[in-house]
């Protein structure tokens, strides 16, 4: 729907306010509830950035919550969210929304419902606030660990390793040469981890640009099992492959993919007790290519299964389960998969462990 477009009278005059807005934060459509609710008008409100329509507390909030659930998840459901009306007074109310595709891009339609009970959320607000100013400054905080100590290091180890690769003395054995070519793969993807953490956590979720194309499944599993071979010896645990040679081809992101993969894998091996087989397969399943990966570790919780996928959400797991790290692999896994019209599902028996499945579009 473009901008200043006429709008179906019932909705024009639903009961409830109604915006569009661009993935730009620029209000492509509103009705006249919703201009009359805060003393505007409609040709005031469309084509301009949303934060207009907010107060300086309900920015934050569109930033930190509202934004990143409709990027991540599509949806949200029953959001706090304060409006600014033209006299200056804050409005609260309660936003649903859903994204949909159009010609021109990505549009999430809000449905927006005034709240009553003022007195009693401003106090909610307060608390909000400084949660989310906690919240920043601990990104804040998080983004200097993960640009400095962090990548500083990797990048020097992967400067010598590959001075040793290129060392015209031929002093290296074929072995040794090996290694330093694995050392060399898991440092490159370790950065490109680390760029994509970063990433994430400055654009508040919003979905990196892929290139898309036609990649081997056997290139994709093997390139995987040479990388998450080497985190299994550290895990004291064993990775097997089925079959040996997988067969045909999908459509993905070479670098997204490999990074799902190895964030699926490393999951699996952390999870499993020392000792365990972590399972690696690839199969087509009619137009869908499917890269599972089984681990032996404690299981989830049927009611827990949701909440894996939500950033910065880490389980504690049962006795045993080594939960270090910053909950956002999963997230931003699923994330990629659904950019490349894909998905990631999981089933999961608690005892038994959990297998994770990589579903991309296949290439018949």
């Amino acid at each position: 729907m473009s901008a200043g477009a006429t709008l179906d009278p019932i909705l024009d005059r639903a009961a409830c306010g109604y915006p569009s807005v661009d993935e730009t934060g620029i209000v492509q459509a509103v009705n006249t509830t919703l201009a009359d609710l805060i003393g505007r008008t409609r040709e005031g409100i469309e084509l301009r950035h949303v934060d207009h329509l907010l107060s300086p507390a309900g920015r934050i909030f569109y930033t930190t919550h509202l934004f990143p659930l409709l990027q991540l998840q599509g949806r949200a459901e029953e959001v706090y969210l304060p409006l600014r009306a033209e006299d200056g007074a804050d409005l609260p109310v309660l936003v649903n929304g859903v994204s949909r595709e159009t010609s021109e891009g990505t549009v999430h339609d809000l449905i927006v419902v005034p709240m009553r009970q003022r007195n009693e959320l401003e106090n909610e607000l307060i608390a909000a606030r400084q949660v989310a100013e906690q919240a920043a400054s601990a990104k804040d905080r998080f983004l200097s660990i993960v640009s400095h100590e962090l990548r500083t290091p990797l990048s020097a180890a992967r400067g010598y390793t590959e001075l040793l690769l290129r060392d015209p003395s031929g002093t290296l054995s074929d072995r040794q040469r090996k290694y330093a070519q694995r050392i060399l793969d898991s440092t490159v993807y370790q950065a490109s981890l680390i760029e994509d953490v970063l990433d994430f956590a400055a654009q508040h979720g919003q979905r990196r640009s892929l290139e898309v194309g036609p990649l081997e499944i056997e290139e994709v599993v093997a390139r995987a099992e040479t990388l998450l071979t080497v985190r299994a010896a550290e895990e004291e645990c064993t990775l097997r492959r089925e079959p040996a040679q997988a067969q045909g081809s999908l459509s993905g992101d070479p670098r997204a993919v490999q990074q799902i993969l190895l964030n699926l894998g490393t999951n699996a091996l952390k999870f499993s007790p020392p000792g365990a087989e972590v399972l690696l397969t690839a199969a087509l399943d009619g137009d869908r290519a499917a890269i599972a990966i089984q681990d032996s570790g404690p299981g989830i919780a049927h009611d827990q299964l949701s909440r894996i996928f939500e950033p910065f959400v880490r389980l504690e797991g049962s006795a045993g389960a080594r939960t270090e790290g910053l909950g956002l692999g999963l997230a931003i896994s699923r994330d990629l998969a659904r950019s490349m019209d894909g998905d990631i599902t999981v089933h999961s028996v608690v005892g038994e462990g959990s297998r994770f499945t990589l579903e991309l579009p296949a290439i018949l």
